[in-house]
């Protein structure tokens, strides 16, 4: 948990946006390895990369869990009653979820609405980690100037500016990289400002406990995100713009009001 560290809006932030990579390299790769190797030695190569990161992991990485003398184990009770774990994890799963559904989405709308090659595609869809790996290298900077909530509320807003343009787009004009990808790069911009601080936010209450917090911040994210994600897609026709209109505009105003409410029942410093 880097929530007492400055550099942890950076590195969650480009956390996020390298993972977002995935997706659009994904297939090209695995393309270009069973071409010339057979789909066999897609699995090869995993196992390979996989093993290759245990072994640096088990001997570059050092025990983060802090030690501390008679600390009691914490069970989910504490953590689960926490409003700020709640706030902070539905932002989180508001952020993801806006790139989930737009994963969802993307081949519908590019390739087969707008006509995209497969390849077309993958570009078009890496241009939106592009342009967030770019924003994360700006978080530490905003995020030292608005804070943690000011940082989501602003994310959120982002979120909401992009759903308007997809919204226009998808009512004014054809599925196009315009119309579609460029207003994602707008909602990429809000998705790396929440993913950078609600981490920090969900689990700065609970460092003797970060790794049941951690995998109940993570655990519950993927719940909600598959979840709402999935029937958006189903039942605003997966084929528009739509799906991501309603995820990303109704859980963006959703979270606003949560942290809004975070707000008001935080106790005010006076200076």
């Amino acid at each position: 948990v880097l929530a007492q560290k400055p550099e942890g809006a950076v590195i969650y932030g480009t956390l996020g946006s390298l993972l977002s990579f995935v997706p659009a390299l994904g297939p090209i790769a695995g393309a270009l390895i069973a071409n010339s190797f057979g789909w066999r030695a897609i699995f090869v190569t995993l196992g390979i990369l996989a093993a290759v990161a245990t072994l640096n992991a088990w001997l570059n990485w050092r025990e983060t869990r802090p030690l501390v003398d008679g600390a009691g184990r914490t069970g989910f009770g504490p953590i689960l009653r926490s409003f700020a774990f709640w706030t902070y994890t539905l932002a989180f799963a508001t952020a993801m979820g806006s790139f989930f559904v737009f994963f969802s989405t993307a081949p519908r709308v590019l390739i087969g609405k707008a006509g995209f090659s497969q390849l077309g595609f993958s570009l078009a869809f890496a241009s939106a980690a592009l342009a967030m790996i770019i924003t994360a290298r700006f978080a530490k900077s905003f995020v030292a100037r608005r804070g943690i909530e000011g940082s989501v509320s602003r994310g959120m807003a982002m979120l909401l500016v992009g759903a308007a343009l997809l919204a226009a787009g998808q009512s004014l004009a054809e599925p196009s990289f315009v119309s579609f990808v460029m207003p994602m790069w707008v909602i990429a911009i809000g998705i790396v400002l929440t993913a950078s601080v609600t981490a920090n936010g969900a689990l700065e209450q609970f460092g003797e406990t970060a790794g049941t917090a951690v995998a109940l911040y993570f655990c519950l994210q993927s719940v909600i995100v598959s979840t709402a994600g999935t029937l958006f897609v189903i039942l605003l026709d997966g084929d528009t713009a739509w799906p991501l209109v309603g995820f990303s505009a109704s859980f963006a105003v959703v979270t606003l009001l949560v942290v809004w409410r975070l707000n008001s029942t935080s106790p005010k410093t006076i200076e």
